[in-house]
């Protein structure tokens, strides 16, 4: 915790440098991981979707 004599923006600029940023190559990488599950997650869900679930709703009509 910040002490009572010191202002909250010099706290802040110290806490600031503390920060560890990720490299160029592993932001590229997890950025890349991301859109993969993304593309999967979706491929997933059309899949259910436009198979599973319709054809389910075509037997319960059906009924």
């Amino acid at each position: 915790m910040a002490k009572k004599e010191e202002g909250f923006f010099s706290s802040v600029r110290r806490e600031r440098k503390k920060i560890q940023w990720p490299s160029k190559k592993t932001t590229i990488e997890y950025t890349l991981l991301v859109l993969v599950i993304s593309i999967i997650t979706g491929v997933i869900i059309w899949f259910l979707d436009e198979i599973v679930f319709s054809n389910l709703l075509k037997l319960l009509i059906n009924m």
